[in-house]
């Protein structure tokens, strides 16, 4: 039995399998007859004339000439040279063929593309994230793109990790950029999130509380807004997010904002 990565690499180079296999029988002996090469290999002797035409086609066998009919391998010195040359060229073909094809869909698509980037939609400004790990990946970018001011309303249920979270608070503290949040008082009662806030008051993160929150919101710039609601039935918090690009509505959200951090107890240690 031939080493299979010899047969898998001849197969990288245009052979099929019964191919690669019928050409490393070969070489091993002076000359076969199809039938001892259809049993040394255990090549189907209905297949093996086709696999030894194929192979003298591409320039890896040839028929001797004598009382009976053998096959010769070519040596691989100079099949395998002459293997890649036809490979070569057959990709070339594929790759000129392809390259036409692209150049008529992209005459054929162009004007579609283009139709469709003058039509208006009236939700642009609108992305629903239904996925935690986009919503993380969101909070973490508009974090980094904040220029003057964050502002953040936290309620449970934790999207991102508080590692996720110290680093959103880090990023744009880190280069000035003011962050207040508010919190519900529940969060000091819990142990894991506690030194947590501690953490964020010592990277300047202004810090109030109050008894309870209706919306889970980070207001970016007074621009963006990134927001998730509570199901209006059961009450419960949503994973899903809404990501509002409009600055009337994040306006809107900034003075409602400022009502409850009026209202708000400060940090205490």
């Amino acid at each position: 039995m031939h080493d299979e990565s010899l047969i898998d690499q001849l197969s990288d180079l245009g052979l099929s399998r019964y191919e690669a296999t019928a050409y490393l029988g070969l070489l091993g002996r002076q000359s076969f007859s199809a039938a001892q090469l259809a049993t040394h290999t255990s090549i189907p002797r209905q297949r093996i004339y086709d696999v030894l035409q194929s192979l003298a086609s591409k320039g890896l066998a040839h028929e001797r000439m004598g009382p009976r009919r053998t096959f010769v391998a070519v040596a691989p010195e100079q099949a395998l040279p002459a293997l890649l040359a036809e490979r070569r060229s057959v990709m070339e073909r594929e790759l000129s063929e392809a390259q036409t094809i692209a150049q008529g869909l992209v005459a054929t698509m162009q004007p579609i593309y283009t139709e469709g980037s003058n039509e208006d939609n009236p939700l642009d400004y609108i992305d629903v994230l239904l996925d935690p790990r986009q919503i993380s990946a969101r909070a973490w970018t508009l974090a980094q793109q904040a220029e003057h001011e964050i502002l953040a309303c936290f309620k449970r249920p934790l999207v991102s990790s508080l590692e996720e979270n110290v680093a959103e608070v880090r990023e744009p503290r880190s280069r000035g950029v003011q962050y207040r949040a508010l919190y519900e008082l529940s969060a000091l009662e819990d142990a894991q999130l506690r030194p947590v806030l501690a953490q964020f008051r010592s990277l300047g993160q202004e810090l109030r509380f109050v008894p309870q929150l209706p919306i889970k919101m980070n207001l970016f710039d007074g621009r963006v807004a990134l927001l998730s609601l509570q199901d209006p039935i059961t009450g419960r918090p949503s994973i899903t997010a809404l990501c509002m690009n409009h600055p009337s509505l994040a306006q809107t959200l900034r003075v409602a904002f400022e009502a409850f951090w009026a209202q708000a107890q400060p940090y205490s240690d």
